[in-house]
Parts: C-alpha cells; sequence; structure tokens
C-alpha cells in the first residue's frame, strides 16, 4: 500500500484472462474486441489492456484514451466507440491501427474530405432499435454505398447494438438481429459485429465476425436472472477496506447521520474506513451486507463520506480486520441491487483516491 487509507481496490488480471476465456468458449469462431472504456471500467485501462492481450483488438472512447494506451506500447487495433475527429486525425488513423465508428449524418463532411492516401478502415453504426448512437437503414444503404466507394477509405464494416440481449426473451433481439443482417446484404462490409457481453451469452449463433463484450470480462453477469457463477466467472475487482473503530452500544442508541436507524438491541458496532467519497455508494441501504474477517455483517445507518457503520453482533472481530466490500462470496451485482442501480456504475465510481493494488 503507498497510501495510509484502508480503502484499496485489488485488481486480479488472472480474472479477467479467464473471464476472457470464457467468452473465447461461447464465440470460438468470432475475434474479440474487448471493450475498455471508461478506464477500463474503473479498474484501469492499461493494466486491463495488457492482461488482456489475448483479445484480438480493443474498443474505447476516444483519441484520448488512444493516446493512453499507444504511450503504453498497446500496439492492438482499436476501434473509437464514440469519438469526434477532424480531418487531420482521420488522416493518421490508419497508421495508428485506429477504427472510428461513424454513427451520425453530420461526421460525413470531416469523412468526405479525407486524404485519397488515407487507407482508412470505419466501422458503420446501425440503429436498429437501440434509439441512441447509429444511423437509420434508410439513410445507412446510401451511406454505405458511398462510403465503399470513397478514396482513401480501405475498408467498411458494420455493426449494431442491442438494446435489450440482457432479457433474451425480448422480442426487440431478434428483431434488431434480423434487421441489421437484412441491412448486410449485399453491401461486401468487411466485419460484422453485432453482440455485446449479453448477446455473448444469449445469442451466440449469431456473433459474426467481431463480439464486443465489456462487463463480462470483469467478472460480472451481463444476463438478468443470471449470476457470475453460472458463467463460471471470477470478479477482477475486490473492493476492501478495515475496521478502524468497535464498540459496543447499548439497544436504542442512534447510528449515523440523521439518526435514522437505531439499534433494536445490545451489540457490538465496527466502523469501516471507506465511504461515498470512495465510491461506496451513499445510497445503500441498512441491511447490505459487508464481509468483516470472512463473516457476513449488516451496514447499519446512513453512509458517510469517509465511513460506514457496520453491525457487528457477537462474532469474533476485531479493529484491523478485513473488511470486503464487493468481490469474491460478495458479488458487486447484490450492493447494485439493492442500491437500485448496475454493477456498471459501482466498478466506475470508485474514486480517484483509492489505491489500485494490480496483482
Amino acid at each position: 500500500m503507498q497510501n495510509n487509507r484502508a480503502a484499496h481496490v485489488v485488481i486480479d488480471r488472472v480474472a479477467m484472462q479467464h473471464n476472457l476465456r470464457q467468452v473465447r468458449a461461447l464465440t470460438p469462431n468470432a475475434k474479440i474486441m474487448a471493450v475498455i472504456k471508461a478506464d477500463g471500467y474503473g479498474h484501469s485501462m492499461e493494466v486491463v489492456a495488457h492482461a488482456l492481450n489475448a483479445a484480438d483488438e480493443f474498443a474505447v472512447t476516444a483519441l484520448d484514451d488512444v493516446k493512453r494506451l499507444r504511450s503504453q506500447g498497446i500496439s492492438k487495433p482499436l476501434t473509437m466507440l464514440s469519438a469526434t475527429f477532424d480531418v487531420a486525425q482521420l488522416n493518421k488513423m490508419s497508421a495508428q491501427s485506429v477504427r472510428p465508428v461513424i454513427y451520425d449524418l453530420s461526421q460525413l463532411t470531416t469523412l468526405s474530405q479525407v486524404s485519397p492516401n488515407a487507407e482508412l478502415d470505419i466501422w458503420l453504426k446501425i440503429d436498429t432499435g437501440m434509439g441512441r448512437l447509429g444511423l437509420c437503414i434508410e439513410d445507412a444503404h446510401r451511406v454505405a454505398t458511398r462510403l465503399i466507394n470513397q478514396l482513401g477509405i480501405r475498408s467498411v464494416s458494420a455493426m449494431t447494438h442491442l438494446a435489450n440481449a440482457d432479457n433474451p426473451d425480448h422480442p426487440s433481439n431478434q428483431r434488431q438481429i434480423k434487421q441489421f443482417l437484412k441491412f448486410a446484404e449485399g453491401h461486401g462490409f468487411s466485419e460484422l459485429s453485432i453482440m455485446n457481453s449479453a448477446g455473448c451469452v444469449a445469442f451466440p449463433d449469431a456473433s459474426r465476425d467481431i463480439v464486443r463484450p465489456g462487463v463480462i470480462l470483469y467478472g460480472i453477469s451481463p444476463q438478468l436472472g443470471t449470476s457470475a457463477a453460472d458463467l463460471s466467472l471470477k470478479p477482477a475487482m475486490t473492493f476492501k477496506s478495515k475496521l478502524i473503530s468497535v464498540k459496543r452500544l447499548p439497544v436504542g442508541s442512534p447510528i449515523g447521520y440523521g439518526s435514522r436507524y437505531t439499534l433494536d438491541t445490545d451489540s457490538r458496532i465496527g466502523v469501516i474506513a471507506c465511504g461515498y467519497a470512495d465510491g461506496y455508494p451513499r445510497h445503500a441501504p441498512s441491511g447490505t451486507l459487508v464481509l468483516v474477517n470472512g463473516m457476513y455483517v449488516p451496514l447499519i445507518g446512513r453512509v458517510s463520506m469517509d465511513l460506514i457503520t457496520v453491525d457487528l453482533g457477537e462474532l469474533p472481530v476485531k479493529v484491523g480486520d478485513e473488511a470486503i466490500l464487493w468481490g469474491e462470496n460478495i458479488p458487486i451485482e447484490n450492493l447494485a441491487e439493492a442500491c437500485g442501480t448496475i454493477a456498471y456504475e459501482l466498478m466506475c465510481g470508485v474514486t480517484q483516491r483509492v489505491e489500485r493494488v494490480v496483482i
């Protein structure tokens, strides 16, 4: 530990490599574009890229991510999922093994000015029902024909994004897949990509050329009603801290800001050095479980900036004992559900003051 704060996260590279192999097993005939945007979902983009070197390529958000990875010797092909760019930047992307995603008609003016010698590879994103980024089918046919024939553009690939892949029975899934594959017919796209993490699990037979797994690589189940254990995933992030205070309080004692929780029996109270300034969700309710010295204890009272309080009962624990907030044996998905959010937000919300320990 390089600082004197107890709260820290442990990033497990071996777990990520295991999870990547699970995706390979699900989609053996597709290349894997590992999604490492948002600083590797809070795990450190550079750490994740090195750990997942067995992936075929990576997906990031924008040029700042490209610069970070290239400065660290990451040479895998990169796709920028939602970047903006100018002509000078586009002209350099081929040499950098970078593919931009074209997702809006406004980008075509810039793209039309690319050098005839640019040898640019691009993705065309099609909105088949996500209602977010992507060209509508009516525009996409015309744009695809234009770009495939444009000097300076070496290849055009096409992707879409499923809105409800985490719910495999949702009717929009098959509708989107069929619409995209019908659109792609006859255009001669270099590669097709449909599936995110949830799609890899639910519709592996429709994987096509490249899949784009994200959250599954970090050990999180992408499917509603399916746990990480069900998919043989391993958590890549464990959020740890320590007990810094233990004391006995009588029945009726108020706990925390607002005195909204009171003890219903005499008990031993523990204080853990972690709060919302570290990324533990402030709205975690009383009763949320924490592991202390390998034993489950409930959170009580409000989460504060630097601290949370737990009811230790008569468990044999003491100041200095380890507390695990999420990780193995205490899934981050459970905490997310208790807080009415998703695991993505919790992982990305771990703050910069929390040290990352890479193993």
